[in-house]
């Protein structure tokens, strides 16, 4: 290759990989390094990488307002880096990369054998937490894919730390084991400044209330959810948990002006969201006895969100109150035909709780979730 064809490349390859640093700053890369040579283990690494990869998507996928890194491996690289390494100047290429203010995200997964004992060892660059490294070890009978898996997890915990707060929150919901969800918000939380405000301190402390919730300490959910809002006025999931918590305290005067207030002064752009804000508020309205404001906007909350299984529901609830049971049972069916769509976010309470529009009833699970991912093979 002569001079002027190599300095073509080179002046390409540097204007890609500025293209690159845009397309692709929110994102992963993911390697996962070969097996030990002579290790005795009962997983090839086709599937050693690919349960790596595929535990980490399921943490990244959780449903939620925030939009979580996208996950890559390094084969899928961009085409400036590939001319690049078709060129053999790498190392140029990172410096250029680095002088442009990008460096992504990475990952490295590699299982090793000391001492005739397995382990893994996790390293990589957050741009939350830098530079970090740790050595994962079996469990006494552990199987090698669950170890995999929890090696994943591990690295999900340092590079996007509210992705894997609402995985385990959901993986939890059953047993309410939420010990290490705490953990994970309350560390995440102390790495963050303490400033008046910090949207990303507000996502925690609300992760904080749904724990508080799901162990029916409705004041300690509150207080959680009130420091959210503080911490980021411009959320409107906050406020969505806090007029639940209005509902759980018999406040439904609060909750419906708080909903209403929403609504008129900052209505949520996601559709999933202000039909929620509608659907709690005609919630709180039931509370009050004015089922003829709820029916009205149930029938909002419907018009936005027709896939609400939640609003179905309830809407089902205020036509059987005033009377109407064919409509109600017409309703309560349609609510259950679209339980297989998507529900709500991994960090609104109506996706786990049922609101309560009757006085001095406990926090109780929704009979709605987000469905799981079924296929046939």
């Amino acid at each position: 290759m002569d001079l002027t064809t190599l300095a073509a490349a080179l002046l390409l390859a540097v204007g890609l990989l500025g293209a690159d640093a845009v397309v692709h700053s929110g994102s992963v890369q993911v390697s996962v390094a070969p097996l030990p040579k002579g290790a005795n283990l009962s997983i090839d690494e086709p599937s050693l990488e690919n349960e790596f990869d595929e535990q980490l998507n399921e943490i990244t996928t959780t449903p939620s307002v925030v939009n979580p890194p996208e996950i890559r491996s390094t084969t899928d690289e961009g085409l400036g880096m590939a001319i690049a390494e078709a060129l053999n100047v790498q190392n140029v290429a990172f410096a250029l990369q680095r002088q442009m203010g990008f460096r992504p995200d990475k990952l490295r997964f590699a299982l090793f054998v000391q001492d005739g004992k397995m382990a893994g060892l996790v390293n990589g660059h957050s741009h939350l937490v830098g530079d970090f490294q740790n050595v994962v070890t079996p469990e006494k009978g552990e199987a090698i894919i669950a170890f995999v898996q929890r090696c994943a997890l591990w690295s999900a915990s340092q590079l996007a730390p509210y992705s894997t707060s609402l995985y385990l929150l959901e993986q939890h919901a059953a047993d309410g084991d939420f010990q290490n969800v705490v953990a994970l918000a309350q560390h995440s939380i102390g790495l963050l400044p303490n400033t008046p405000t910090s949207p990303d301190r507000a996502l925690f402390e609300n992760i904080l209330g749904l724990v508080a919730l799901f162990k029916n300490d409705t004041k300690t959910a509150r207080h959680e959810f009130d420091d959210a809002m503080a911490s980021d006025p411009k959320d409107p999931v906050p406020f969505l948990n806090a007029a639940f918590t209005d509902m759980q305290f018999n406040d439904y005067k609060e909750a419906a002006a708080r909903m209403q207030k929403l609504i008129r002064v900052a209505p949520p752009e996601n559709k999933v969201l202000l039909s929620t804000a509608y659907t709690t508020w005609a919630a709180a309205q039931m509370g009050l006895k004015d089922m003829k404001s709820a029916d009205r906007l149930l029938a909002v909350a419907y018009t936005i969100n027709p896939h609400s299984s939640t609003a179905l529901a309830l809407w089902g609830e205020e036509k059987k109150e005033v009377g109407d049971e064919k409509m109600g049972a017409h309703l309560n069916h349609l609510a259950k035909e679209e339980a297989s769509t998507f529900e709500n976010y991994a960090e609104v309470a109506t996706l786990y709780f049922h609101l309560a529009w009757r006085d001095n009833v406990p926090v109780t699970r929704s009979k709605f979730s987000n469905p799981g991912i079924v296929t046939f093979h």
